[in-house]
């Protein structure tokens, strides 16, 4: 049970948290510029939580209750909410419509990072709606009702299933049905246990302002998801397929569309989960992300941080002399100038040439250096010559795992020609 405080206590509390919180979205905006440890990694940790702050305290100014004022449920509502997306990484271990780069090398902080930052989901979506409800937005959005029956429910629940089952057999083309099959499947079983929560309830009484707002906030959640991500030094790339070419951040401009029906699957599944928070539903739900967090290691994860230590190409004289002169910083090297390097770390210029094309190849769009170690021995030992490179031909040499698939070698050489200057050549999909 959490500690009910005053609403006039309430709301003086919420105006220095928010001050509080924007600061620290400040302070990582700065120290994400300039590149200070670990923010750049974990900026998307950084910046969401200050953010949820900010709009849990909105609702308190409106007069309406914290989520810190229910700890115990706060809790809960973080690790459904990291459950909820696990849902949709094992999904997408068959679709294959995004992956992540440059994650820490470290598996227990790179797992811990992960959870954290999906632990952000749910009220990434229940707090713009809180908002919007404390304004009386559509509130009073009525429209012709529906009727919703046992025979609906049945049919909503085989439809669900249907469009799930042909998602993951066709993944390529029906990709899209895993925004609402989901919310089918469930809704069905929330408006027969929690009507007072069911969205379907809500369609049966021809009341549509708590769906209009849910999709809202979804795009509203969306919206952040997609900046946050775009500035992180660790972030997912997508490679959706037949919408690889155009994208707003890392988003191709229809998949926002996809983060209002997205909304509603987070609120029917959170509303099923969140009362069944107890040992033996908890229990075996951390046995499931543990699975899924493996699962997401190989199949998904496609580069970590680039280490000094693992960047290919170079001899261990050289990497020893560029570590006792500082250039510790993978990154760093890529945009040091050949001369500065080599009169700095006191190698030759060839060997600074090399050591910073390795570095330029290692931090190019997630690439990596376990990637780039494969492209060296390939014979593509620069971003130039990557650039100029036949997709089939890189992902030949570059394919040892689960990554990278063809997709995300055009990823590579879409970015490779923007840093040569020469002009972007999109290649089709394969058929």
């Amino acid at each position: 049970m959490g500690i009910r405080i005053p609403a006039a206590e309430a709301a003086a509390l919420a105006r220095p948290r928010i001050v509080a919180a924007a600061l620290v979205l400040v302070a990582a905006a700065v120290l994400r510029y300039y590149e200070i440890p670990p923010v750049p990694t974990w900026l998307y940790v950084f910046a969401w939580y200050p953010t949820l702050l900010i709009l849990d305290q909105l609702v308190v100014l409106l007069g309406g209750e914290s989520l810190l004022a229910q700890p115990r449920a706060l809790i809960a509502m973080l690790w459904w909410s990291a459950v909820i997306w696990f849902l949709f990484e094992a999904i997408n271990v068959r679709l294959q419509d995004w992956y992540y780069v440059f994650l820490p090398v470290n598996p227990v902080e790179r797992w811990a990072g992960i959870t954290l930052s999906l632990a952000t989901v749910v009220p990434a979506v229940l707090l713009p709606e809180r908002v919007l409800d404390c304004l009386g937005v559509w509130r009073q959005l009525h429209w012709r009702p529906i009727a919703v029956g046992p025979k609906e429910l049945r049919g909503a629940s085989w439809l669900g299933w249907a469009a799930l089952v042909a998602t993951l057999a066709f993944p390529r083309y029906l990709h899209p049905f895993s925004w609402g099959a989901v919310w089918l499947i469930a809704e069905p079983v929330l408006y027969r246990t929690d009507p007072e929560r069911s969205l379907f309830a809500d369609i049966a009484a021809g009341s549509w302002g708590r769906i209009a707002r849910l999709m809202a906030a979804g795009l509203c959640a969306g919206t952040l998801w997609e900046s946050f991500n775009a500035a992180a030094r660790a972030k997912w790339i997508y490679t959706v397929p037949f919408l690889e070419h155009m994208k707003i951040f890392e988003m191709p401009p229809i998949g926002f569309l996809g983060f209002t029906f997205f909304a509603l699957e987070v609120w029917s599944l959170y509303h099923l989960l969140a009362p069944r928070t107890r040992p033996r539903t908890v229990l075996p739900s951390v046995a499931v992300a543990a699975l899924v967090l493996a699962g997401i290691d190989h199949w998904t994860v496609s580069s970590v941080t680039p280490r000094l230590g693992d960047l290919p190409g170079i001899s261990d004289e050289v990497r020893g002399r560029l570590q006792d002169a500082g250039w510790t910083d993978v990154f760093r090297l890529a945009r040091t100038p050949t001369a500065e390097l080599a009169y700095r770390a006191r190698i030759t210029p060839e060997a600074a040439q090399v050591a910073r094309q390795a570095a330029r190849l290692s931090t190019l769009r997630g690439i990596g250096t376990r990637h780039a170690a494969a492209l060296i021995a390939g014979g593509i030992a620069t971003v130039e010559a990557l650039a100029q490179a036949d997709p089939d031909s890189v992902w030949r040499v570059a394919h040892h795992s689960a990554r990278p698939t063809p997709a995300e070698v055009r990823v590579w050489i879409w970015a490779a020609q923007r840093a040569a200057g020469g002009p972007v050549k999109h290649t089709s999909d394969p058929p």
